[in-house]
C-alpha cells in the first residue's frame, strides 16, 4: 500500500518545495491541504497525475518510488498548459466570468527552453477587444507566465487586474515609481497609476506568446 507521506515527499522533490507551504503553492491547494493529506493518509491522486503530466515525471515513481523518476516516453518531451475560458480585455475591461479549464495546450519542452519560457506556472486565456491591435486581436490565445508578476522599467505586455477587471496591456514601471498602462491602438487612452494607488493593481503575469485562428 502506498504511503501518503512518501508520495508527498516525492512531490516536494519534483516541485523543489522546501516546505509544505511551498508545495501547497506549487500545487495550487489550500495551505492546510498537505497537512490534511498526511494526517488522513490520503494520496492526492489528482495532484500526482497533474505533476506527472506537467513535469514529465513517471507516475509509477511518484506513487511507489520504483523505477526511474523521469518518464522516458513522449510525456517527458511535452508540457501541458491549461487554457481557461477567461477573457482579458484589450479594450474597455471585462470581469472574470469563468474559471473553467476549456482545454489543454501541449507544448514542446524543447521549444519552451529554446524560447526561454519558464514552464513552472503557465496558463492560457483569451484576449477580448481591440485596444492592443495590431499586436493582439480579439479572440487571440494568450500564454501567460505567472512567475513574471513584477514589472520593471523595461516593461512588456502583461495581463493585469485593475480594480477587479482583467486587462491585457503594455505595462512599464516609471522612474518615479508610477506605472504606465498603455495600448498599442492609439485610439484608446493610456493611464498612469501613482505609487499611492498601486494596491489597486495586480500583475497576473507576462504574455510570453500569443496565437490566433486563421480565417
Amino acid at each position: 500500500m502506498n504511503n501518503s507521506i512518501d508520495v508527498i515527499e516525492r512531490l516536494r522533490q519534483v516541485h523543489n518545495a522546501e516546505s509544505n507551504t511551498q508545495l501547497c503553492e506549487a500545487l495550487g491547494v489550500s495551505a492546510s491541504g498537505v497537512k490534511n493529506w498526511k494526517n488522513r493518509n490520503v494520496i492526492p491522486y489528482k495532484e500526482v497525475c497533474t505533476t506527472a503530466l506537467e513535469k514529465g515525471v513517471s507516475l509509477e515513481w511518484l506513487l511507489t518510488g520504483k523505477g526511474e523518476m523521469m518518464e522516458s516516453g513522449s510525456t517527458a518531451k511535452h508540457y501541458s498548459v491549461p487554457q481557461y475560458a477567461i477573457q482579458a480585455s484589450a479594450g474597455g475591461g471585462s470581469l472574470v466570468e469563468a474559471e473553467a479549464i476549456e482545454q489543454h495546450l501541449t507544448l514542446s519542452r524543447e521549444w519552451l527552453a529554446r524560447e526561454g519560457i519558464n514552464s513552472n506556472d503557465l496558463i492560457g486565456i483569451y484576449a477580448r477587444g481591440d485596444s492592443m491591435e495590431p499586436t493582439i486581436t480579439n479572440g487571440d490565445s494568450l500564454l501567460i507566465d505567472r512567475t513574471q508578476n513584477i514589472v520593471g522599467s523595461d516593461g512588456g505586455i502583461y495581463v493585469i487586474n485593475y480594480e477587479g477587471e482583467l486587462f491585457v496591456k503594455r505595462v512599464q514601471k516609471l522612474l518615479d515609481g508610477r506605472v504606465a498602462v498603455t495600448s498599442d491602438n492609439h485610439h484608446h487612452m493610456s493611464i498612469e497609476i501613482s505609487k499611492h494607488d498601486l494596491d489597486r493593481l495586480t500583475i497576473i503575469g507576462r504574455v510570453v506568446w500569443f496565437g490566433r485562428k486563421i480565417v
